[in-house]
């Protein structure tokens, strides 16, 4: 859980709401990029500090999944042999790719969001989203045994 400052865990309604709504997901998200679950509540943390004070609730999340992105484009990935969820087949897979297409899978795959939902949130056009999706999709086909 995220420390605000020495203040109590509930805080205002609003925000404990907020941490309450997307905290879980956040640090899925940042673990999925990273490979590193500490790094991902501390990434998770970082995007809900960064929310503005009355964010419009329709965008809310997108906005949360964006600040997660671009904090996880900064964290150091998990180093080989880290032990945990980091070993499972499919996330040393992830891991392997590179951060573009783990982010296109990640955000197309994991969190179900359409391709152009998961072109706003990476910042980058469709086409481009497109692109980078289906070149990750051939590396993971490569990488994976089949079932």
């Amino acid at each position: 859980m995220c420390d605000t400052d020495g203040q109590p865990q509930a805080g205002p309604p609003v925000e404990y709401q907020l941490h309450e709504a997307y905290y879980r997901q956040l640090v899925r998200l940042a673990a999925l990029l990273t490979g590193n679950p500490d790094a991902a509540e501390k990434v998770a943390c970082d995007a809900l500090a960064a929310l503005p004070r009355l964010p419009d609730s329709d965008d809310v999340a997108r906005y949360l999944q964006r600040q997660v992105l671009i904090r996880c484009r900064r964290a150091r990935p998990r180093l080989p042999g880290a032990p945990g969820f980091a070993l499972l087949p499919v996330v040393r897979a992830l891991q392997e790719l590179p951060p573009q297409g783990r982010e296109a899978i990640v955000l197309t795959h994991y969190l179900d969001l359409t391709r152009h939902q998961a072109a706003v949130v990476a910042g980058v056009p469709e086409a481009v989203l497109q692109k980078r999706l289906s070149r990750a999709m051939q590396m993971l086909r490569d990488r994976l045994p089949t079932a």
